[in-house]
Formats: structure tokens, C-alpha cells, sequence
């Protein structure tokens, strides 16, 4: 007789068996739960071992650091009602030009941007 037959005969097999039949949804939870909790042990070891925790602000221990981390600035808000006149347009285009250039100091985008050259993607040929 082979093992696998052995166990299946086995009478605390049959019982465990019988019971997950009359409990199947139990039984599912049980299952779940303990999954659950071997993932998230494994995840916090993970974390803990490879040394992500470093990293993390939201520990207590940071609050310093979280004070330090630059805010966003608070947007300018403009009359929509009112009618359109001189100052509001120079307001509306002073901002704009600022932004403007904001942007354009992280350079511009081309298509020669996405040229082998500039990504990188292929190697150069060996030298010979």
C-alpha cells in the first residue's frame, strides 16, 4: 500500500477531512487568515532586514524631518466674476511668465529626446 493511501485511510485524516467538508467556509477563513499572516510576517521582515524602515517619515521619530520637507506653495486665486481689465491680465501674465520659466529650466522635450543616443537602450558595438 502506498503512503499516500496510508494517510487517506488514516483516521485523523478522515476527521480533518470531514470537518473541512461540514465547515468548508470556516475551514476558508482559517485559510485566509493564516495566509495573511504569514505574508505579512514576511513583509515586515522584508522591511526590517533589508532596512526600507529608514526611510519611512510617518514614524514618530521623524517629525522633524517631516517639518523640513518643503510645502507645496498656495495657488493664486482670481476673481472670476469681476470684469476683465489691465492689472488683471499683467497679475495673470507675470504669474505666467514665472511658471514658465519654472518650466523651462528642466529643459525641453523633442523627439530627438527619445533618439538610442539620449535613452540609452542599445549598447555601443564592442570596440575591436
Amino acid at each position: 500500500m502506498s503512503v499516500a493511501k496510508q494517510l487517506a485511510e488514516h483516521a485523523a485524516v478522515r476527521r480533518v477531512a470531514e470537518a473541512a467538508d461540514k465547515h468548508k467556509l470556516t475551514a476558508a477563513l482559517v485559510l485566509a487568515i493564516i495566509a495573511t499572516l504569514v505574508l505579512t510576517g514576511i513583509s515586515l521582515s522584508m522591511y526590517y532586514v533589508n532596512g526600507f524602515y529608514r526611510y519611512d517619515l510617518s514614524r514618530p521619530a521623524y517629525e522633524k524631518e517631516r517639518g523640513e520637507l518643503a510645502k507645496p506653495e498656495s495657488r493664486k486665486v482670481y476673481d472670476t466674476t469681476s470684469p476683465v481689465d489691465a492689472k488683471a491680465v499683467n497679475d495673470f501674465l507675470k504669474e505666467f511668465d514665472g511658471r514658465t520659466k519654472d518650466l523651462n529650466a528642466y529643459g525641453s522635450f523633442r523627439d530627438s529626446s527619445l533618439s538610442d543616443e539620449d535613452l540609452q537602450i542599445t549598447a555601443p558595438p564592442p570596440a575591436q
